[in-house]
């Protein structure tokens, strides 16, 4: 009993050896009973249990060391695996400490960067703000330049446009009577606007207007048409007749069956004094008389004519008085020398003389002088509207 005492005396936390300490107590109890049943003492097995305890103690103390030393390992390889944690715990601090100042870095880049596209874009926004501005204040400008413009200055607008239309007619058409009525209407809508420091411009209007009406209004169109009626006329004027015509001729009287010698000789007579006497013919016509054209050269006088008088009507167009009046003398005297002056003739003698007497290109005044001082006039108006307005 003492040796399983001695046994249970292990330590409680370990069941190893519990299970040893409880097979040497099976066998020793069993080797105590054999013992005594055969009549042995007790005194003998006392040695052999000695040897059997201390074998238990050393494997109980070698299961302590090796215990221990598994104990110490897994602390040692605990606290190794500890420190690599915390040596990886603190190189991924690290990172994300160097992951979390580049992002900051970059953040403060993207916003510094921000703060300049967005300096940049308000300065631009400005710039086209002051712009606007500027075009809208130059805008309202000339809006209200041209909403105060009141009647008075249309219509010396009006005034102005009349007078350069009658500088045309005059300087390029030569046409006193359109440029005539454009004055006198330049010369109205002056009236109307009444104004005193207007006298002067009118003063010299009505000077020019004057002017143009002492040169007299040439009546192009009718001139015109008096040519072409004249040039119609040119076929109808005979020429100068040829001597020994037909018609002059007597017709031959009839033979009467019983003519007598006596009257036979008188009828021969008389038909050979008339017959000399057509080749003799007196005429009085005051002048020396050309030859006489054939028929053929009688077309081409006629063509020569029709030209003449043609040209006459382009020289009434081009105011070339020279040329008008030269084409008319020329077809005068070839009408003179080469017709029958007969009525015919002479009406048509008449017509162009009375077209070289007309005046066709007469001194034409224009009307730059008002038109100038008309434009300084207004000149002068808007610079002292914009004065009051203070637009310079």
């Amino acid at each position: 009993m003492t040796d399983s005492d001695s046994t249970f005396q292990s330590p409680p936390d370990d069941s190893t050896a519990k299970n040893s300490t409880a097979e040497n107590s099976t066998t020793e109890n069993m080797s105590a009973k054999a013992a005594f049943a055969s009549g042995q003492s007790a005194p003998a097995a006392v040695p052999i249990k000695e040897k059997k305890h201390t074998a238990s103690f050393a494997l109980l103390w070698l299961f302590i060391v090796i215990l221990t030393a598994a104990i110490c390992y897994g602390a040692l390889f605990v606290t190794q695996q500890s420190k690599q944690q915390q040596q990886i715990v603190e190189s991924l601090r690290i990172q994300i400490e160097q992951q979390a100042g580049a992002i900051e870095t970059r953040q403060q880049i993207l916003e510094t960067n921000f703060e300049k596209e967005l300096v940049e874009q308000q300065e631009a926004i400005q710039e086209n703000l002051n712009e606007l501005a500027e075009q809208l204040d130059s805008n309202n400008a000339r809006l209200l330049s041209l909403s105060s413009v009141n009647r008075d200055e249309w219509k010396l607008q009006e005034a102005q446009y009349l007078l350069r239309l009658a500088d045309q007619r005059i300087l390029l058409e030569k046409d006193s009577q359109n440029a005539l009525a454009l004055a006198l209407s330049a010369d109205d809508v002056l009236r109307d606007i009444d104004q005193a420091d207007l006298v002067g411009v009118r003063k010299l209007l009505v000077e020019e207007i004057a002017v143009l009406k002492l040169a007299g209004v040439i009546d192009r169109e009718g001139i015109y048409l008096r040519l072409s009626a004249l040039s119609s006329q040119i076929e109808a004027i005979p020429f100068i007749e040829l001597l020994g015509t037909q018609s002059d001729i007597l017709e031959e009287e009839d033979i009467p069956e019983n003519e007598t010698v006596k009257q036979r000789i008188t009828r021969g007579f008389y038909n050979l004094l008339h017959k000399l006497g057509s080749y003799v013919r007196v005429r009085d016509h005051g002048q020396t008389i050309n030859a006489v054209l054939p028929p053929s050269e009688q077309k081409y006088l006629q063509q020569n004519l029709h030209l003449m008088l043609e040209q006459a009507q382009v020289a009434l167009l081009r105011n070339e008085k020279g040329i008008y009046k030269e084409s008319l003398v020329k077809a005068q005297n070839w009408i003179t020398q080469y017709y029958n002056l007969n009525e015919k003739a002479s009406a048509v003698l008449e017509e162009l003389q009375s077209l070289q007497n007309e005046e066709v290109a007469p001194e034409l005044t224009n009307f730059s002088n008002s038109a100038a001082a008309l434009g300084e006039y207004i000149a002068k108006r808007e610079k002292m509207a914009a004065a009051r307005r203070g637009v310079r």
